[in-house]
């Protein structure tokens, strides 16, 4: 009966092949667009969030308590391989336990306020692609002393060059105002202007020596912690944050963490109009083709066919356009959003090709769709709902005026 049915259903999109495609096609544009901004927005995320990370915040960040409360860096942790092994075993694709001061540099050419960060060299350069991106001199090593490399932007503003001498004020753990004489060992290119200008590395031996006035072990005020992906990296970050006080890359740059949630309620408002719209151009023909057979249904109706009957050639119905719709936005997806992943869309031209930065990064002029799995589920829901909202009240309709001619 069900081969029956379906058979029949085939039959009568068929018979009204013009509507049939009209529908099939209007589902299936408003779908693509639909789905296509999504993809959109989801790249342009992706990519901003990128952005975020790669400012020496991470997805995460492990943080001592003071300086999690106020960025006091009097107090940090030891860093030991009992820490390494908990990371390790949460699937931490990357990690920098880091020491944070606060500076400033007062020259002829003006002053800047600077972030001297204390790294482990050989686990930041796996965190960020800093020391690729030296274009001067080399990356801060190890066992350096008193070397420091900083960001272009910085250099160009203070007429920096490697091996020139960089005096850096500060306040050591005594609260003591000081000066110490730093030799620059590189440049580096990489993220935003305003990165390049207040970020510049040294390493823990040199950070220790002039907060401590010493250097007995690796110790860290913080570590970010670099994962595939910022969701799925929850369940591992519930496995930390017994033992640390954890921070999210939205809470450390809540600028960021406001525009990505706008997108996402832009995204689902847009979605919202467009389903609504395209159910109210669809309604109108779907009504047309119940109601041309109603003579037809009255008559089966006489040969024995019963009204379940009828709403099951009505689901049938459903489900063939359904699989009809979301094959051929399948299909146009596909085309369109493997291209662009690819090709990205450049929006350079908006702004003569300047570089545009907010909240310290850079962001992205070139969007590279993301086509995810999510995509394809949203575009079955989204061709059911509008195809079985707008059948189903034609069909309840149309078996009403049939009840009341029997």
């Amino acid at each position: 009966m069900n081969t029956f049915l379906f058979g029949f259903a085939g039959k009568n999109i068929w018979r009204h092949k013009g509507r049939s495609f009209f529908i099939s096609f209007s589902v299936s544009l408003a779908v693509t667009v639909s789905v296509w901004v999504m993809a959109f927005f989801d790249g342009m995320n992706f990519q901003i969030e990128k952005a975020v990370v790669n400012t020496n915040t991470g997805h995460y960040q492990i943080q001592e308590k003071a300086y999690a409360f106020n960025t006091d860096s009097t107090s940090p942790l030891s860093w030991n391989k009992d820490i390494e092994k908990l990371l390790e075993s949460s699937s931490v694709q990357a990690y920098s336990p880091e020491l944070v001061l606060d500076g400033n540099i007062s020259t002829p050419e003006g002053s800047a306020a600077l972030m001297v960060l204390g790294i482990i060299p050989e686990l930041h350069r796996r965190f960020l692609p800093i020391a690729s991106h030296v274009t001067h001199g080399e990356f801060v090593d190890a066992h350096d002393e008193f070397t420091v490399t900083i960001g272009q932007e910085l250099a160009h503003d203070f007429k920096f060059n490697v091996g020139d001498e960089l005096v850096i004020n500060y306040q050591d753990m005594n609260g003591e105002l000081r000066a110490e004489i730093l030799t620059i060992s590189g440049i580096y290119d990489f993220n935003a202007k305003v990165f390049q200008k207040r970020f510049v590395y040294v390493s823990q031996k040199t950070w220790q020596t002039l907060f401590f006035n010493e250097f007995k072990e690796l110790k860290f005020n913080r570590i970010p912690l670099l994962f595939n992906d910022f969701e799925e990296a929850k369940p591992q970050i519930a496995k930390l944050s017994n033992a640390f006080k954890i921070k999210t890359w939205k809470d450390l740059n809540p600028e960021m963490g406001v525009i990505l949630d706008f997108h996402h309620g832009m995204v689902r408002l847009f979605f919202l109009i467009i389903g609504v719209t395209i159910m109210m151009t669809i309604l109108t023909p779907v009504r047309m083709l119940w109601q041309e057979r109603l003579k037809e249904f009255r008559m089966l109706h006489t040969l024995g066919v019963n009204l379940k009957d009828f709403w099951l050639i009505g689901f049938s119905e459903i489900i063939l356009m359904v699989a009809l719709s979301t094959l051929l936005s399948t299909l146009i997806l596909g085309l369109i959003l493997g291209i662009q992943s690819y090709t990205g869309l450049d929006f350079s031209f908006l702004n003569q090709g300047l570089t545009i930065e907010r909240g310290g990064i850079r962001l992205p002029r070139v969007i590279y769709p993301r086509l995810t799995w999510e995509q394809i589920r949203i575009t079955i829901m989204m061709v059911l709902g509008i195809l079985g909202t707008s059948y189903i009240w034609s069909i309840s309709r149309t078996l009403k005026k049939l009840k009341e001619q029997i």
